[in-house]
């Protein structure tokens, strides 16, 4: 199997398996969205809570916060904990509480959006609390998985006519992507690799539909693309998910090796 990455930044990654099964691209979608370890608030201790809102509801909405995870921090151990202290006395009519008000015993560990409103208090009010974040993989709980928006698909091959088409044809000649003639018609071959290119081919598949744009699909080649969380950057939850897979794969098969012993 072999891997290309088609767009990629530290939030966003879009990549190719080749020569690959569905079996082996949906292993690795599981890895990457349950079995790669974060730190996400675990436990929430309250001190002073005179606002409208009850203790669970408030570290319900803690536990959400995603939090800037260093890769040095999975070597620790699933022991390791962050502390998250927040004491605020209400000085406004109205105000709202945000997650960059949350002062970590590690300067390493952080929200990753510091804009994320966690309650509105009245004036007066106070909220005094220490939140201890923990180790955890998404298999355990939502808020340890480090990815949203995860999904795959089959490579798609576009065929469309040119005459009906033509925002696509000119964008075929202006970017260079591999097509051919068939028969009056266009096949695009490397779609993926031209994001615009292939937006415009599904609009125009939804604008004219069939027999003007079909799209077939090679079952070999699979595109996976995912969204960070933040808490780690994309690079990292793929390589880690690797180590998680490979070291599964390694303890199946000593089991197995250690059945036929037996």
């Amino acid at each position: 199997m072999k891997c290309k990455i088609l767009e990629y930044r530290p939030d966003f990654v879009r990549l190719l398996l080749e020569n690959t099964k569905p079996a082996m691209a949906n292993a690795y979608r599981r890895v990457i969205q349950s079995e790669v370890p974060i730190l996400a608030v675990d436990e929430v201790i309250f001190f002073a809570n005179t606002t409208a809102f009850f203790d669970e509801y408030i570290a319900h909405r803690l536990a959400l916060i995603p939090l800037r995870t260093p890769r040095k921090v999975l070597d620790f151990g699933e022991d390791y904990a962050v502390r998250l202290k927040l004491d605020v006395i209400a000085q406004e009519e109205q105000e709202i509480v945000y997650s960059r008000q949350l002062e970590s015993s590690d300067p390493e560990v952080y929200p990753v959006n510091p804009d994320i409103p966690i309650i509105a208090m009245n004036k007066g009010e106070r909220l005094s609390l220490e939140a201890i974040a923990r180790l955890g993989r998404g298999k355990q709980h939502a808020k340890w998985q480090p990815v949203v928006a995860l999904g795959y698909r089959y490579y798609p091959i576009y065929v469309f006519d040119p005459q009906k088409c033509i925002e696509a044809k000119e964008l075929v000649e202006k970017t260079n992507a591999e097509a051919i003639h068939e028969n009056g018609m266009l096949r695009v071959l490397d779609a993926p690799y031209h994001p615009t290119l292939e937006k415009i081919l599904k609009r125009c598949a939804l604008d004219f539909g069939e027999p003007a744009v079909k799209v077939e699909y090679d079952d070999s080649r699979i595109i996976i693309k995912f969204e960070s969380t933040g808490a780690l950057d994309c690079d990292e939850i793929l390589l880690i998910a690797v180590e998680e897979l490979l070291r599964k794969l390694e303890v199946l098969e000593n089991s197995i090796k250690a059945a036929n012993r037996s």
